[in-house]
Order: C-alpha cells, then sequence, then structure tokens
C-alpha cells in the first residue's frame, strides 16, 4: 500500500513538476512582450515579468504540495492511475484558468487604455 503511494507521489511530482516548469517559462517569454507593450518601460515589465512568474512557480508549487498532502491511500494500480490522472488534470485545468483570467485581465486594461480620449 505504501508502494503504491511513493511511486504515485514521484511520478506526480516528476510530471507536474516538468509542466509547471515549462508552460511558466513559455509565459515568462512570451508575456514579456505584451507586458512591455502595455507598461511602455523595458525595467518596470521586466520586474513585473519576474514577479508574475514568482507567483506562478508559488501558486502551483503550493497546490501541488496541498495535493500530496490530502492524498488518499492507494491500494492498486488502478487506483493510482486514477488518482494521478485526476489530480494531474485539475493541475492542467488549474493552469488554463490561469491563462484564461491572466488573458482577460490584459483585454480588459488594452480595451480601458485605448477607449480613453
Amino acid at each position: 500500500m505504501l508502494t503504491f503511494n511513493l511511486v504515485s507521489y514521484f511520478i506526480y511530482g516528476i510530471i507536474t513538476y516538468l509542466i509547471t516548469v515549462k508552460i511558466g517559462w513559455i509565459c515568462y517569454k512570451n508575456g514579456y512582450h505584451f507586458i512591455r507593450e502595455e507598461m511602455q518601460d523595458e525595467m518596470l515589465a521586466t520586474s513585473l515579468n519576474k514577479i508574475l512568474l514568482a507567483c506562478y512557480y508559488l501558486t502551483n508549487l503550493g497546490y501541488i504540495t496541498l495535493m500530496i498532502w490530502f492524498w488518499e491511500p492507494i491500494q492498486n494500480s488502478r487506483q493510482m492511475l486514477e488518482s494521478l490522472s485526476t489530480k494531474m488534470a485539475f493541475i492542467i485545468l488549474g493552469l488554463g484558468v490561469l491563462h484564461v483570467l491572466n488573458m482577460t485581465a490584459i483585454y480588459l486594461f488594452r480595451r480601458k487604455k485605448n477607449s480613453k480620449p
């Protein structure tokens, strides 16, 4: 029983780490251009982008840790696969929701900025 949990923690940790780091780096690299365009200041855009990356990593690491903390005991390999897929789906869904919220905020900020005379 403990073996399935340890294997699950290991697999979950590696996959979520890779997903979090890869998506974070892509957003950091590509999001800089959007932030720089809005801020009109390269130094401010760089600083804000680094802060957003740090917040992104802390949010995801906290969520991943909570998911491991509240993990139910696993009895067999079928239950292990179900648990892993459910928990990873929540991580990916959460990343998608964060992305949509960020894009909505940028859209609203630009719309407000462009509507001013």
